[in-house]
């Protein structure tokens, strides 16, 4: 997808990781992830760079989200069985027109069996009002599976996570960077694998890059696991549309 750069022209390509079953190590789903790229170099624009430009232009992020699904179903018509991940920004939700667009252009059109299939995932630090709220559970209504993404990065609310029904969270990567080495880390980490799963939820833990890593995840009972140890980021083509004669 094509956009403008600070005056540069720049694309934006779809990439897809695999998070596996911390019991079988088998491909639970894929999360579809956004990279840039300058188009006349093809040199990659840094994530930290671009992803606070996409934050402050609210209608290329509505638009590349709505591109997103749209490339994503044909993952969700390829692989029956395995679910599709999809980010979804804080302006998307916290704004009504926004809102509104994006449910019009992008969710309603998908197949009941396509909406089961998603994984919405909205970051922790986005939940910040009940206007949020409110649209987690509209989209709950509405078929789809919600993600808490980043729990644990800083805004830690343990009470909007009571408040709000998730169906899975995702345990932010910077949780990880002491363990095993650190024991109070190591501890602290188990209990919020056991506090979340009191409430019902699926727990996924992000940023996995070593054995020990995995090991100790596993022990802390995590059930889905993410990260470079088991899949790195593939590019993501989406299938040609099909013309009639």
């Amino acid at each position: 997808m094509k956009f403008s750069y600070l005056g540069n022209k720049a694309y934006l390509s779809w990439y897809t990781q695999d998070l596996l079953t911390a019991s079988l190590d088998t491909v639970y789903g894929r999360e579809v992830l956004c990279r840039g790229y300058f188009l006349e170099t093809d040199l990659a624009i840094p994530m930290q760079d671009l992803i606070p430009f996409l934050y402050r232009d609210n209608q290329l992020l509505l638009k590349m989200t709505c591109q997103q699904i749209k490339d994503a179903a044909q993952l969700c018509q390829q692989s029956e069985h395995i679910t599709t991940w999809i980010n979804i920004a804080g302006p998307l939700l916290a704004d009504q027109n926004l809102f509104e667009k994006f449910c019009i252009n992008a969710l309603y059109p998908l197949t009941v069996r396509e909406r089961q299939s998603f994984v919405l995932e909205i970051c922790e630090n986005d939940i910040k009002s009940n206007v949020v709220v409110e649209r987690v559970s509209f989209l709950k209504s509405k078929g789809f599976v919600i993600a808490m993404d980043d729990f644990g990065s800083g805004y830690s609310n343990l009470l909007r996570l009571s408040e709000t029904q998730f169906d899975i969270i995702k345990l932010d990567i910077k949780l990880l960077d002491r363990i095993p080495n650190d024991i109070w880390a190591a501890s602290f980490y188990r209990d919020i694998v056991n506090l979340c799963s009191s409430s019902g939820c699926m727990i996924v833990s992000e940023g996995v890059e070593t054995q020990i890593q995995s090991d100790f995840v596993r022990w802390a009972g995590v059930d889905l696991i993410q990260g470079f140890l088991y899949a790195i980021p593939k590019k993501f083509l989406p299938l040609p549309i099909k013309t009639g004669l």
